[in-house]
């Protein structure tokens, strides 16, 4: 703790410094007036200031406002006066003095005032550092809060990203929230895409994060990051490592973008497989559907045809009756042989047309699912 004893009187000095001479965490200084008192303040702040009121040129009392006014508002003041009056007491505290002490005292009473002052200086200095530290918290609350912003931002941006074009700009703006330099690489059925915050990438830093891809998940060199999942490859630089606490809170928000541009760009993957399913299931309908009336037309043809041949064969068999010789009986029963032939013919004919008919509800439930 550090004591400044102020005092014109160098005998009272000498009295408050042996009164003192116990206590061995005191570092203890001596000043005789007012002025020397405010220099040796600016050079060196005290903890206490054991201050006389009576004194030539600058009193005790303009000392005080003066060094209040100066900024020293930790430094506690207790005043020393041979007066124990009222008036001077609530001079005392209207300049800004914590404490008072009437001359001459107990060397017992003045050790016990400046073990209360030095209890109030710790629990000030306590105060001090719980306010900084909760300061501390506070910030780095509001830091967290802020980076949370930014990736959730980026999070939303992702949903409405249509290309992997699209989806790496994003990638980048929000490395670039965080103050981050990055490159990026996507991987997908149609190659790789690589992108940089500067603009396209060269050559080197293409290969650089091909190289990376093959890297652990998270893999850290120096201030570089690199953060892979299986369609997506993340490299940033400039990493903040002089702050530990932030390197660490970003390293997470990293690899919770890298970890959703991966599904997005899984989900335009599954949905480009879907298309082009759905293309070619369009274009098998259209062909199946043209098949089928081709179908329909040749057995419609054949139908007719089949039914003209019938009848020019009876027609025929009937007019064969007279040159053949055959009895009524004979003719009978040829004649019901090539009609009971006729029957069949139609009867497959039937059946044929009913899986056509199959052919063609399965193609419209087709059509109706490519539709979806």
């Amino acid at each position: 703790m550090n004591l400044l004893i102020v005092d014109d009187d160098a005998v009272a000095r000498m009295i408050a410094l042996e009164s003192l001479a116990g206590e061995t965490d005191l570092v203890c200084r001596e000043c005789a007036d007012g002025e020397a008192m405010l220099a040796a303040l600016a050079a060196t702040p005290a903890d206490l200031v054991l201050l006389d009121i009576e004194m030539p040129g600058m009193d005790g009392i303009t000392a005080c406002r003066a060094m209040r006014a100066a900024g020293h508002a930790a430094t506690q003041v207790m005043f020393v006066s041979v007066h124990n009056d009222l008036e001077t007491r609530l001079a005392a505290y209207d300049a800004g003095g914590n404490d008072f002490i009437v001359k001459p005292y107990e060397p017992a009473e003045l050790r016990r005032k400046v073990a209360v002052a030095r209890q109030i200086a710790a629990c000030r200095a306590g105060l001090t550092q719980q306010v900084q530290e909760a300061a501390r918290t506070a910030f780095t609350a509001m830091s967290a809060m802020g980076e949370m912003g930014s990736v959730l931002d980026t999070l939303r941006a992702f949903s409405s990203c249509e290309t992997p074009a699209a989806l790496a700009q994003k990638l980048l703006s929000g490395t670039q929230a965080f103050g981050l330099e990055g490159f990026v690489e996507l991987r997908t059925a149609e190659g790789r895409l690589c992108d940089a915050w500067h603009g396209q990438c060269t050559p080197l830093e293409c290969s650089i994060l091909e190289h990376a891809s093959s890297m652990d998940r998270l893999f850290q060199f120096r201030d570089r990051l690199v953060v892979n999942y299986p369609g997506v490859t993340l490299l940033v630089q400039a990493l903040p490592l002089a702050d530990p606490e932030r390197l660490g809170r970003l390293r997470d928000h990293l690899a919770t973008l890298v970890e959703a541009a991966d599904m997005r760009l899984a989900g335009m993957e599954a949905a480009r497989r879907q298309h082009a399913q759905q293309s070619g299931i369009r274009e098998v309908i259209g062909e199946l559907t043209r098949t089928l009336d081709e179908i329909n037309r040749v057995q419609a043809l054949n139908r007719l045809r089949a039914t003209e041949i019938d009848e020019a064969l009876l027609t025929e068999l009937v007019k064969s009756y007279a040159r053949l010789g055959l009895t009524d009986d004979q003719e009978a029963e040829l004649t019901r042989l090539v009609q009971d032939a006729h029957a069949r013919l139609n009867a497959l004919r039937e059946e044929d047309g009913q899986v056509s008919d199959r052919l063609h509800k399965v193609v419209e439930r087709l059509q109706k699912l490519a539709r979806l």
